[in-house]
């Protein structure tokens, strides 16, 4: 998205939310090459307050519920207002696939007084085109995507239910995977969605348990994670190389 704003506006300013080593140290290495492609800086805000997301979980005593998690509130979206203008426009890099453009429906509605757009979803580029401009540019993407992670979200994150997720966690970074589990037991919170059942009044309702209770051989493939092919794209190379 970044990359495809600043051909057309030279003028914009590349922004990152750095959240810490809460993500995979890779991540850091993408967006340094992200700012070698674009050739020009990205500017780094991060909370004041809170180094990491388990510092902010440990502070709210809350991981994630019917409330979200307290760790988007404080370590993206607080910084990224203590920086922001009245007069900005916010391009954002959601793209068409329909979970994702629901995500940006919400994003507009619950924050109606900011001028926003995603340039992905307006050219109707998905996940997968994203990952052949980044090919074609010679980017790599984050090695979170390499193993079978969805996206490149923190570790651990606790917005995830899908025990193959979790089975995912324990598997690739069983530390993470183990402080994760400690603080769901400590503050009650069964992140996992294990299965569904029917009630007596008919109405099925999720089955819930915690990260450790997940079997020890249960799958770690994850769905939509297949970001090969070039779709359209191939069509557009003039544009996106």
């Amino acid at each position: 998205m970044a990359h495809l704003v600043l051909l057309n506006d030279p003028g914009a300013q590349p922004v990152h939310c750095d959240l810490g080593d809460s993500v995979h140290e890779d991540s850091r290495r993408f967006i340094d090459d992200l700012e070698k492609w674009f050739g020009k800086d990205i500017i780094r805000i991060r909370s004041e307050e809170y180094a990491n997301v388990d510092e902010v979980f440990e502070h709210k005593k809350y991981l994630s519920g019917m409330l979200g998690a307290p760790c988007t509130g404080a370590m993206k979206v607080v910084p990224r207002m203590n920086f922001q203008l009245p007069s900005d426009i916010h391009f954002w890099g959601y793209t068409s696939d329909k979970l994702d453009a629901k995500r940006f429906d919400r994003m507009v509605a619950n924050h109606a007084n900011l001028h926003q757009r995603a340039p992905l979803i307006e050219m109707g580029i998905k996940k997968r085109d994203t990952h052949e401009i980044l090919k074609k540019n010679g980017i790599r993407r984050p090695f979170v995507y390499e193993i079978g992670m969805p996206n490149g979200n923190c570790l651990g994150c606790v917005k995830a239910s899908s025990p193959n997720y979790w089975s995912l966690i324990r598997k690739w970074f069983p530390e993470v995977f183990k402080r994760r589990s400690e603080q769901c037991r400590r503050f009650g919170a069964r992140l996992v969605i294990i299965g569904r059942e029917k009630g007596p009044d008919g109405k099925t309702r999720n089955i819930r348990c915690f990260p450790d209770e997940i079997p020890g051989d249960w799958p770690t493939t994850m769905k939509g994670v297949n970001f090969g092919g070039c779709g359209f794209l191939c069509e557009m190379q003039e544009m996106i190389g």
